[in-house]
């Protein structure tokens, strides 16, 4: 009946009647089994029931997980196949949702606005044609984007259309470095990852694009602590590290400021999703078989070799954190001095931490308590007070940054010196060159030589003029902006002030100083209103008006166009969360706002730091699920650091009062 009335494919029909046959086998079985009516296969019968359906391999293992992996593989193939009818019933009373889906797909009716060969109707996404994906099958990986960046659902006939084109994954999709681009994009959007990476799996595309997890799917895990399969485990692990990002009740809270302070989240979640991918290979060292999984994967999506050994470190060390705070004296000295030997440094840390607490929530609810997250929490604290101090850790920070200055050398263009390389290493802190790969750390230096070149020019007009880079990253669902100038006070708020004005979204930034007074700062940017890349008409608006912003220093008719109107609104909106930390850093004082995003935050935001006599030194801001979390490390305008109490209280209230 589900078959004529098209709500199913003839082979889920058939799927389903397998599948359902292959249950009642396993249940009859059961009952003969346990003599009674019971529908608990308990590990200690299932074996015994392998074996009575026909899994005769010699080893009870390898029988044992052909028989539940073809049951959880049965189980699946019946859950998503109702929960696509359940979707399709509940769409069938409602006409009004109907007939606007049918219009997109035959013409007629008001024009919707396409989206990369897509429409959004009432918050779901609906392919324009049969053909969205053999015409561009990159699309493929690209829909997952825009569903995760604006928050759309996808419609039953995208679904389908997905499990039908899947078969477009072939090698050169998988080994294609644009589709490489918007998968680790994916990975990047902290706090909303597992959502997308569990619609990839169950169209069973992420399979076919990492074939290392495809063959994960369904397969049982023999240690008695673990209540999932291995991709299930993978995936709630995935789900366990979002809800760190906007965590409000514990234990997720006691690590929501370290997932804040990671700089490159897609290599934490990239880690996470691949720390199990050794299990079920033929040595059964899973840790020492995922470790060259890792790789694999990683040189295929092209990271680069820093890049690649903290991925490395993360796969390999994935235990050891649980196995030091709960099988070892974390009160003796040597055993932190030797974990955080083995750690490096403090991303690796954090990072670990993470994973650490994400693979135990994810492997049971059960098995994690106060009392480990107590222990965990205590060595992560005693590690990065250790790292923070450490000699050694110094010294393998200027190992570290020596190595990268030697490969930076030889990758430099002739027309750039080793005095310009040097004077960069000089003028910026070793988080500038953690959080910048070699590629970008060239395109910096090429700002920086032609902003120089510029201002020494003996005769030119544009002599003041900001150097403005930007680049469209379709399969990352945003465009780069860079902007090389010199630090002036208010800067931050002259530039976010011009890019609210043109009407483009801040979705993060990285900002940085100098100490010889040049900024270098990059925003990740898309337009307000469609979430698209930045058009030709903005990016030369933005120009004009940044130009003429920083020219006439305080041009009037430029305030005017970058004030941004407040919108009243009756909706629910997240609550406003101000943090000012005078401790952490010894130099700068740190201002933390957590808040809805809005177009025009980060200009209120600058804003009132400006009025407040302060100057950004550098910036970390992240748009995430709604959620704007900005950090500024912040001076006075003399250059030092903030800490009269009064005038913090002053700066905090102030704060909360312009985004309340």
């Amino acid at each position: 009946e589900l078959e004529a009335q098209e709500m199913i494919r003839p082979n889920n029909r058939a799927q389903l009647e397998e599948g359902y046959g292959f249950l009642l086998r396993v249940r009859n079985e059961l009952h003969y089994q346990t003599k009674r009516p019971s529908d608990d296969l308990h590990k200690a019968l299932q074996p015994k029931v392998a074996w009575q359906l026909g899994y005769k391999d010699r080893s009870p293992a390898r029988r044992l997980e052909a028989f539940m992996r073809d049951l959880y593989m049965h189980m699946r193939r019946i859950h998503l196949i109702t929960r696509m009818v359940e979707r399709r019933l509940a769409l069938r009373p409602k006409p009004s949702r109907r007939i606007p889906l049918l219009r997109s797909l035959f013409g007629g009716g008001e024009k919707q606005e396409t989206l990369d060969g897509f429409q959004v109707i009432e918050g779901e996404l609906v392919p324009v044609s049969s053909r969205v994906f053999k015409d561009q099958p990159r699309r493929l990986m690209r829909v997952f984007l825009h569903a995760q960046q604006r928050g759309l659902e996808f419609h039953p006939d995208l679904i389908q259309l997905l499990r039908d084109n899947v078969s477009l994954v072939d090698e050169s999709f998988i080994k294609d470095a644009e589709v490489h681009e918007t998968f680790l994009e994916i990975l990047n959007q902290r706090g909303n990852v597992a959502p997308a990476v569990r619609a990839m799996h169950e169209v069973d595309l992420l399979g076919r694009f990492i074939p290392e997890f495809g063959r994960m799917t369904c397969l049982v895990q023999h240690e008695f602590f673990h209540a999932y399969a291995a991709d299930e485990h993978t995936l709630i692990c995935l789900e366990k590290l979002d809800q760190v990002w906007d965590a409000d009740e514990r234990p997720f809270t006691d690590y929501t400021h370290i997932l804040q302070d990671i700089d490159l989240p897609y290599l934490l979640y990239l880690a996470l999703f691949l720390h199990d991918a050794g299990k079920g290979m033929e040595s059964g060292d899973h840790v020492k078989d995922g470790t060259a999984v890792c790789l694999q994967v990683g040189e295929r999506l092209g990271l680069s070799p820093r890049r690649l050994s903290r991925l490395r470190f993360l796969v390999d060390s994935h235990l050891l954190m649980a196995e030091v705070s709960q099988r070892r004296d974390i009160d003796s000295p040597t055993v932190i001095r030797q974990f955080a030997e083995a750690v490096q440094d403090e991303e690796n840390l954090a990072m670990l931490t993470l994973l650490t607490f994400a693979d135990s929530l994810g492997t049971s609810n059960d098995l994690w308590n106060d009392f480990k997250n107590t222990l965990l929490q205590s060595l992560y604290r005693r590690a990065d007070r250790r790292l923070a101090s450490g000699e050694d850790y110094e010294a393998a920070e200027k190992n570290r940054l020596a190595k990268l200055k030697f490969t930076l050398r030889d990758e430099l263009p002739p027309h750039l010196s080793e005095e310009e390389l040097e004077a960069h290493f000089n003028h910026l802190t070793p988080r500038y060159f953690r959080a910048h790969s070699i590629r970008h750390i060239l395109v910096d230096l090429e700002q920086v030589y032609l902003f120089l070149n510029r201002v020494t020019a003996k005769r030119n007009e544009k002599v003041l003029e900001p150097i403005i880079n930007w680049h469209d990253r379709p399969a990352r669902g945003y465009t780069s902006l860079k902007v090389c100038t010199w630090d002036r006070p208010g800067l931050f708020t002259t530039i976010s002030g011009a890019l609210a004005a043109t009407g483009l979204n801040i979705l993060s930034a990285r900002v940085f100083s100098r100490s010889d007074g040049i900024i270098i700062d990059t925003f990740f940017v898309v337009n307000a209103k469609t979430g698209g890349l930045a058009k030709r008409a903005e990016r030369d608006k933005f120009s004009k008006l940044i130009t003429q912003a920083l020219l006439l220093d305080g041009d009037s008719e430029f305030e005017e166009q970058t004030m941004v109107k407040r919108e009243d609104t009756e909706e629910w909106q997240l609550p406003t969360r101000i943090r000012i930390d005078t401790q952490s850093v010894e130099s700068r004082t740190i201002v933390e706002v957590e808040s809805e995003d809005r177009l025009g935050l980060l200009h209120r935001i600058s804003n009132v730091l400006t009025r407040h006599d302060l100057n950004i030194h550098v910036a970390r801001i992240s748009t995430e699920k709604g959620a704007a979390i900005d950090t500024f490390y912040v001076r006075t305008m003399s250059g030092g650091k903030p800490t009269d109490e009064n005038k913090l209280d002053e700066l905090k209230r102030a704060l909360e009062t312009e985004l309340g």
